[in-house]
């Protein structure tokens, strides 16, 4: 069974966005789901993206709130754009158990979504198989030749100051996560990948308390062009 990210099946790529950007900010996998509240990258209400934004920039409480119109021209006006590294997801069973498979998309990957359950091997006793399908369109936009720094939300956790990912994912090489960040990095020697990462999600935000969200809003003040 496969998921597709929302941003397909809505068309937030759009060019007039994309092109425009000189910040291009990563994160994993928003996957579409029946009644969801979000209208953009980082638009759910338990994230703390747009959050961070309306405080840096000094703006009204829920400024952005379900409002794509207002991020897109605030994106446009500060040059930055989203794009998530993984396109859909495979989801698979080792018996082909529609059942199995369909509980767990609804609670794993519609209900209890993080970026951990997109490398789980094993839900209920049933072993689950999940093949990422990534997203070139990211190396299309370098080949653009705008874009002059990356970061990414998807925390050092994940992927590490050094750039190693986690986890490891031996023997898929340059078909897996780590071959994928390999190809961001490498696509243009002139783009600053930034190394440090901070993660506006909800349960970042409140494990890390007010000291992360105050480090949070430095980090994308010093990376979004003002």
């Amino acid at each position: 069974m496969r998921v597709d990210h929302v941003a397909i099946e809505q068309g937030w790529n759009t060019d007039e966005v994309l092109l425009n950007a000189q910040t291009l900010i990563l994160g994993s996998f928003n996957p579409n789901k029946p009644e969801d509240n979000t209208d953009y990258y980082y638009g759910r209400s338990t994230n703390f993206f747009w959050k961070a934004i309306e405080e840096i920039y000094g703006l009204p409480n829920n400024t952005f709130l379900r409002d794509r119109r207002k991020k897109i021209e605030f994106m446009t006006q500060y040059k930055f754009c989203f794009l998530d590294v993984i396109n859909s997801i495979e989801i698979t069973s080792n018996d082909n158990n529609e059942l199995i498979l369909n509980e767990f998309i609804n609670n794993k990957i519609y209900a209890e979504f993080s970026d951990q359950i997109l490398f789980t091997t094993n839900f209920q006793n049933k072993r689950i198989s999940l093949t990422r399908h990534y997203n070139d369109n990211i190396i299309n936009l370098l080949d653009e030749g705008n874009i002059k720094t990356v970061i990414h939300t998807m925390g050092n956790n994940r992927i590490g100051m050094d750039f190693i990912t986690n986890p490891i994912e031996r023997g898929l090489h340059d078909n897996g996560f780590q071959g994928f960040i390999n190809a961001i990095r490498n696509r243009r020697t002139d783009v600053n990948f930034v190394r440090q990462s901070y993660s506006p999600g909800g349960r970042a935000v409140r494990v890390g308390g007010p000291a992360y969200f105050d480090d949070l809003k430095r980090w994308l003040q010093e990376h979004i062009n003002r």
